[in-house]
């Protein structure tokens, strides 16, 4: 693992290959770099995959919750990794919540990105419940309540899954993903420190439209939490993305997409 350190924490991240093409990976929210691995299968001698641990995630350290990750932060860990690793273009690979980061640093530097492949990205349009890094200000006591007196927190969603307001994968997901008291934290300091950025939509749109940059978009046919409905809005807008539902649920999208890209070349 290499380390990128700044004022504002560590980055933490695994470099494959030794190529000059560079793509940047990041994980979905409760992951880390591991769980993007399998995109190695697809790496060709003239690439480089970065496998990056997004904060709070992994090795990556933030140094004070207090302080929110703004854009303009962001920007400059970038550039530090840029400035280390010698990246001048970078393609991009980002599942769920690693989509939003994908999308951001999309934004932020349009003109140096050669291709995105999203997969379930969040930060479009995705379930309440799930898009745990895009919750508003408002629900910080909610959270502080949710991480240490979490047991009316999951009755009420097992109450709502079962007369059918909240789909049962949605219920799935919060069990699994917030049973012990350090994923709950990891939830909570996620948002807070996430949970500020909010996507220029409008102007990714704009700039893919202008660059032509080619765009693949991964959902899985059964995913409730993220689904190609949700996002054709943001899709639809850009003519030249190409979309691809694959016969799975959110979890194995990774290994579907991977299996996918084996099998098929990504035409522009």
């Amino acid at each position: 693992m290499r380390v990128l350190d700044s004022q504002f924490g560590s980055l933490a991240y695994k470099s494959l290959g030794e190529g000059k093409e560079v793509f940047l990976i990041f994980h979905g929210f409760g992951q880390d770099h591991r769980d993007l691995l399998p995109f190695s299968k697809i790496l060709k001698p003239e690439q480089r995959f970065l496998f990056i641990d997004i904060f709070y995630h992994g090795k990556s350290q933030w140094k004070c919750h207090e302080n929110p990750l703004t854009k303009s932060v962001w920007a400059e860990i970038l550039k530090s990794l840029f400035k280390k690793e010698e990246i001048l273009k970078f393609h991009l690979i980002g599942y769920s919540m690693g989509g939003k980061f994908s999308l951001l640093t999309y934004e932020l530097f349009p003109e140096n990105v050669q291709s995105m492949i999203l997969l379930a990205p969040d930060g479009i349009k995705t379930g309440v419940l799930y898009s745990i890094s895009s919750y508003p200000a408002y629900f910080h006591a909610l959270f502080k309540q949710i991480v240490f007196k979490p047991r009316r927190f999951f009755s009420v969603v097992n109450g709502l899954s079962q007369i059918g307001l909240v789909e049962s994968s949605i219920s799935k997901f919060v069990q699994t993903q917030m049973e012990y008291r350090s994923q709950r934290a990891q939830v909570y300091f996620t948002w807070k420190t996430f949970g500020g950025i909010q996507l220029r939509l409008g102007a990714i749109i704009r700039n893919a439209r202008k660059l032509k940059t080619p765009i693949f978009l991964f959902t899985g046919k059964y995913d409730k939490m993220v689904t190609a409905n949700n996002l054709e809005r943001f899709s639809s807008k850009i003519p030249h993305l190409k979309s691809h539902i694959l016969p799975v649920g959110h979890g194995g999208l990774i290994q579907a997409t991977v299996e996918y890209l084996n099998q098929e070349k990504l035409d522009a």
